[in-house]
């Protein structure tokens, strides 16, 4: 009777250090092939949007100020309504998390996001022009409590714009490091990430 709990105490700890294995591992698999999908369309979608979306520079100086003016503070409640003056209807977004081709999906993407924040500020450190194309340099710090998972991050990118004439966005691609700005604060998905950017040092 005394061996017995033991033994099935022992039993229930190996069970479930087990099923935590196994879940990490489905979690990294999901992972990977994610990025490997992701990845291998990110340049050919990229330089298909280059292609589709030229530009124009009429409309460069009103909306780069509006850009700036919108993330600023994407906490903000009224998010949703800014990004819907702020983009043309047919566009090309990417953030290196999704991919949008549509306002109407921008507009709820960046709602939803707006939701999760319980701060969020983008300082604009710099600005190249070259013809219809623009690219900011920026610095982004944000906090999210979503889900109760405690994220505080900063980061820094760049963001590659285009305008039409109207001084819409229609051309939005994000480069930044979003392992480093965002993954490695998550739960399970940032340990895995940390093994993996110390292993390569």
């Amino acid at each position: 009777m005394t061996t017995a709990k033991p033994t099935k105490l022992l039993l229930t700890v190996v069970i479930s250090v087990f099923s935590t294995l196994v879940f990490a591992m489905l979690a990294i698999f999901f992972i990977q092939s994610t990025i490997q999908s992701t990845m291998s369309n990110y340049t050919e979608q990229y330089q298909q949007a280059l292609n589709d979306f030229p530009g124009s520079t009429d409309g460069v100086e009103q909306g780069l100020e509006n850009f700036k003016q919108t993330y600023a503070n994407l906490a903000d409640p009224s998010t949703a309504d800014k990004i819907s003056q702020l983009y043309a209807s047919s566009l090309y977004f990417n953030d290196t998390v999704t991919t949008l081709r549509t306002r109407t999906d921008l507009s709820e993407y960046m709602g939803k996001t707006s939701d999760r924040l319980n701060v969020s500020t983008v300082k604009i450190d710099q600005v190249i022009r070259d013809g219809e194309d623009v690219f900011v340099r920026w610095n982004m710090h944000f906090s999210s409590s979503a889900y109760g998972m405690g994220v505080d991050s900063e980061s820094i990118g760049m963001t590659h714009l285009r305008f039409n004439e109207q001084g819409e966005i229609i051309l939005h691609q994000d480069f930044w490091d979003a392992a480093a700005g965002l993954y490695e604060h998550l739960p399970i998905v940032g340990f895995f990430v940390r093994r993996a950017q110390a292993a390569m040092h």
